[in-house]
């Protein structure tokens, strides 16, 4: 039996319409309060950087992986320089409340990027209950900046030196399709070829190291401004009664924006992946990752080059 918030939630998420009054703006403004923000002003840095260009976006999130978090940021200059052309980038970290000491991190970010980095630490643990409130706050960072591109990374995925130069031609060889919106880099064995989330039998793109599955998950993906444009810069605030039954669920983030789009906007997916997973620990959900490891480093000898973070 569906909890009414449960049940609003399932509409919105399959309509991608907002039902009834929704949330309100000024409570989306109030996320960057718990993000250690003063209420209905955005982040200084991003504030300052409207004025210029943004090429790309990158979003970085993290949570007790300070160390993983500050080679991400040193290793984001080599990924931008193999890439043919030269980009104006917007680093945003979003680190949950921590533990772990992330002063070095920040001041390799400002070192690195200056005014075009931004970091925001909650102020209390979101956790995967809390996890599209960092969303949210990413949405309006893109609204904000209205980047031609963003890359979203997870502190624990790996990569190779060119993982952004071949997102950005693998991006180009589907610029056929206007509708697509995501192109997701992480891929694994155990993928389903019928669908996570969504029902859509995964098609191979012939001669590309693409396959169309209209799904993706969070671990790192690409999308331009029209995604954001499509979702209307919201996230659906995700029910505390998502859990009730199954504790163990994930955030349900990558099944919300994967069902809010599906029918609306073409989701590609690399294969073989550009990016890593190892059989670590997850920090949010380590009960579901005992049942799926995510492990794919078992596909790294794909990778022509070695994996460098």
């Amino acid at each position: 039996m569906f909890h009414p918030n449960e049940l609003v939630h399932w509409l919105q998420t399959r309509t991608n319409r907002r039902l009834g009054s929704g949330v309100a703006e000024a409570e989306f403004w109030s996320l960057y309060a718990e993000w250690g923000v003063v209420l209905r002003q955005e982040p200084p840095s991003i504030t300052r950087a409207t004025a210029a260009p943004c090429d790309l976006l990158v979003v970085l999130t993290t949570y007790e992986r300070s160390e993983l978090c500050l080679r991400k940021l040193q290793t984001l200059p080599s990924l931008l320089g193999a890439c043919p052309d030269k980009l104006n980038v917007h680093v945003l970290v979003l680190c949950d409340a921590s533990r772990e000491d992330y002063s070095t991190c920040k001041r390799a970010g400002r070192e690195l990027f200056g005014e075009r980095f931004t970091f925001l630490e909650a102020k209390e643990r979101l956790g995967k209950a809390g996890y599209w409130k960092a969303y949210q706050v990413a949405f309006l960072a893109a609204k904000a900046l209205r980047p031609v591109h963003t890359q979203f990374l997870q502190d624990d995925v790996q990569y190779t030196a060119d993982m952004l130069k071949d997102a950005y031609q693998l991006w180009a060889e589907t610029a056929a399709d206007e509708q697509r919106r995501v192109l997701y880099l992480f891929s694994s064995e155990d993928d389903e070829p019928e669908g996570r989330w969504i029902r859509f039998r995964r098609q191979v793109c012939k001669g590309l190291d693409l396959r169309l599955t209209q799904w993706f998950d969070l671990q790192a993906y690409l999308v331009d401004l029209r995604f954001f444009e499509q979702l209307d810069y919201r996230m659906v605030p995700v029910s505390p009664n998502r859990w009730r039954r199954r504790p163990s669920l994930s955030s349900g983030v990558g099944a919300q924006l994967t069902r809010r789009l599906f029918g609306q906007c073409s989701v590609y997916q690399a294969m073989p992946p550009l990016v890593l997973h190892g059989a670590h620990q997850s920090q949010m959900n380590p009960e579901a990752r005992a049942v799926r490891s995510l492990d794919n480093l078992g596909m790294a000898r794909r990778f022509v080059q070695p994996v460098i973070c």
